[in-house]
């Protein structure tokens, strides 16, 4: 999929076939490609046992084709050849890079590699046992190949995970590994497994996007003493003695705990020297990344603590130019992340701060690229405060900056914008942003794929809703299964309860209220067990409108307060302001219309203070429906001048419609108290 001569169908476009006994050249015409790729992969014992063939969808011709049967040990050299076989048999003509590109990997060593893909298995259980093994054999696989990156950053994912406590609460269980009861064997684990063949992908491309940020910065992607000092960092951080200095760590390697064998062996296979500062930056800014993406934001913090503590500018003396940017950079992300879920008092304005700094370092260091990665990230903390237009223009900005080579990251700042779209109503101008991101996505990575898959999951969500087309929620559902795939297969809990939520409202919306309560029920407590307030409160408001529907009007309103008192302070405008709306409908609800019309009053100002136009929209025709007779006739002529205003150019067929009744509610009214001063003053 990256070489520029070839358009490679995304793996969530196929994903559906798998399995099916389908016609090649059917495959091929439904996804509208020249050739299809088809085969089938089997473990027996040690040996690998692959069948393929490349089908041209024209007419049905084999334009090549092999049976194999190999050592799972040599899998890596297996993996090659069946890629320069495709490509002779595509004609395709490759420069030298391009070669090297289609065979990259990260180890040479077959064994390495095989106890990698066991450690991600185990990992995938989402348990303190499942981790604690995963670590054995990730430490495995960096003893024989002391140079293999992975490998080092699956076990300080492990201890950090560990420390952290990030994996689902006990009574929460983890889907994803659900299907694949059949690896619980002391067998070498098939390297095709799908679940962890996309954590390998996760990681390759996590790791291809820091070896060009390094590039962009001058440097090299991090080395073998730069893992090791990483290593030794996390496991004296799970072993309960943070703090410890790494650079004389490395001097000398503690005698006692465990793992003080393998450390001594592996320092003798490695070209160790104590890292210097800017290394060092490098490394556990490239870790802090890794777990900011993982949703894991205590153990980002706990990486960066000896440069960097929430609310402070970033210690960068004795760093380059170059090294103090891509801090202040991933600070700026975090401290956005960390205000957003921890209610941090002015969290975003700070990560602002700490963005345009990194974002003018960069521009006057030349580095476009991630110049343009800051005004993204830029962008979401104007966004989370309501400040859509601003977070526009800021988006617009950065996509302009990137290149042809920056595609995965222009894909996640598309997605970004078709949610700011949505967010303002504009739904049709999501979905074209998100039929541009579609192209590209699959080179960012699972993550940003599990993220056009969320986002396009909520867009049909909300189109079906608005303009009741029964085959948008099909849609939707198709894709938050997706996304809840690709975000359990690389651990991202907090994005999987996300999904929950989203996936919950809409079989609300459905109106299918038995099966929704369990899914908003398992996104509460996983953000309730990662402290996360400001989802949690997101959760609670959708809560709320269950009951509202089940006509559990209490339950609704214990529900909406804890919203409502947990959003009033963190700074997140908009969700403010539509649980706000959700309050006022259930007081209405329990016949309280004079403290809904005052909290129904708030939420409008809220909304309009922070640009959210439909928001505000939202509040003002509640009071309409639900309150109309009862105020005065000016107020009415008032809030119509308002609603045109608001909600007129909404791309919700259903707010439309809303509207439309409204003004006619009012017009009515207008007519009827006329009619009344006429028959008065006669």
């Amino acid at each position: 999929s990256q070489l520029p001569l070839l358009r490679v169908m995304s793996r969530s476009a196929v994903f559906r076939f798998k399995g099916n006994e389908l016609d090649a050249q059917q495959i091929g015409r439904e996804l509208g490609v020249d050739v299809v790729l088809v085969g089938r992969v089997h473990t027996q014992g040690r040996r690998l046992l692959i069948s393929a063939e490349l089908v041209d969808v024209a007419n049905g011709w084999q334009l090549w084709g092999e049976n194999y049967d190999r050592e799972q040990r040599a899998i890596l050299e297996l993996q090659d050849e069946i890629a320069r076989k495709i490509s002779a048999a595509l004609r395709l003509r490759l420069t030298g890079d391009e070669e090297q590109q289609l065979t990259k990997r990260y180890t040479e060593n077959s064994e390495a590699y095989q106890a990698y893909l066991e450690g991600r298995y185990y990992w995938s259980k989402y348990t303190r046992d499942g981790l604690e093994q995963a670590v054995g054999y990730f430490r495995k696989a960096i003893g024989l190949d002391p140079n293999y990156a992975l490998a080092y950053a699956g076990v300080v994912d492990c201890y950090l995970r560990l420390t952290t406590n990030y994996f689902p609460p006990a009574d929460v269980p983890a889907k994803t590994t659900d299907a694949m009861p059949a690896l619980e064997t002391d067998e070498p684990l098939p390297a095709t497994q799908v679940s962890l063949k996309l954590r390998y992908e996760w990681d390759r491309k996590a790791a291809e996007r820091e070896v060009r940020r390094a590039i962009e910065l001058n440097s090299s992607y991090p080395a073998a003493h730069q893992w090791y000092a990483a290593y030794i960092f996390s496991r004296r951080l799970y072993e309960g003695r943070a703090g410890t200095n790494v650079s004389e760590e490395l001097e000398h390697v503690a005698d006692d705990g465990p793992g003080s064998t393998f450390d001594a062996k592996l320092l003798d296979n490695i070209r160790c020297s104590s890292p210097t500062p800017a290394e060092e930056v490098q490394i556990f800014c490239t870790i802090a990344r890794e777990q900011i993406e993982a949703g894991n934001y205590e153990a980002a913090c706990a990486a960066l603590e000896r440069w960097w503590t929430i609310g402070e500018w970033p210690r960068l003396e004795g760093l380059s130019p170059h090294s103090s940017a891509d801090l202040l950079l991933t600070v700026g992300t975090l401290a956005g992340w960390v205000a957003n879920t921890r209610q941090v008092p002015r969290g975003q304005k700070q990560a602002e701060e700490l963005l345009n700094g990194a974002i003018a370092l960069f521009e006057q260091l030349g580095s476009k690229t991630q110049s343009a990665e800051g005004r993204i990230a830029l962008s979401l903390c104007y966004h989370r405060e309501g400040l859509f237009d601003l977070a526009r223009t800021t988006l617009l900005a950065a996509l302009d900056e990137l290149s042809d080579k920056d595609r995965g990251l222009s894909s996640v700042g598309l997605i970004r914008l078709a949610s700011l779209a949505r967010d303002a109503g504009r739904l049709h101008d999501a979905l074209a942003r998100l039929n541009e991101a579609g192209a590209i996505v699959e080179l960012a990575g699972p993550w940003a794929t599990g993220r056009y898959h969320l986002e396009l999951a909520s867009t049909f969500k909300e189109l079906a809703t608005a303009e009741a087309r029964t085959e948008y929620f099909d849609r939707a559902l198709e894709h938050y299964t997706e996304a809840l795939y690709e975000f359990e297969a690389i651990g991202n809990h907090r994005l999987a309860a996300i999904v929950e939520n989203n996936h919950g409202y809409l079989l609300l919306a459905l109106r299918r209220l038995d099966e929704a309560e369990p899914h908003l029920v398992r996104g509460r407590k996983i953000f309730d067990s990662f402290g996360d307030k400001v989802r949690r409160a997101q959760v609670d408001e959708t809560l709320a409108q269950l009951h509202i529907a089940a006509e559990r009007f209490d339950l609704a309103e214990q529900a909406i307060l804890g919203s409502v008192d947990t959003l009033e302070t963190g700074g997140e405008e908009a969700l403010f302001a539509e649980s706000l709306t959700t309050q006022g409908r259930i007081l209405l609800k329990l016949g309280r219309q004079r403290e809904a019309k005052r909290v129904l009053d708030r939420a409008y100002e809220v909304a309009t203070r922070c640009g959210d136009s439909e928001g505000a929209g939202r509040a003002l025709l509640v009071v309409i429906e639900e309150m109309c007779e009862q105020l005065d006739d000016d107020e009415r002529l008032e809030l119509a001048v308002q609603l045109d205003r608001l909600l007129s150019h909404s791309q919700r067929a259903s707010i439309l419609e809303r509207l439309r009744k409204c003004l006619e509610l009012i017009a009515e009214a207008h007519a009827c108290y006329e009619a009344q001063r006429e028959r008065i003053g006669a």
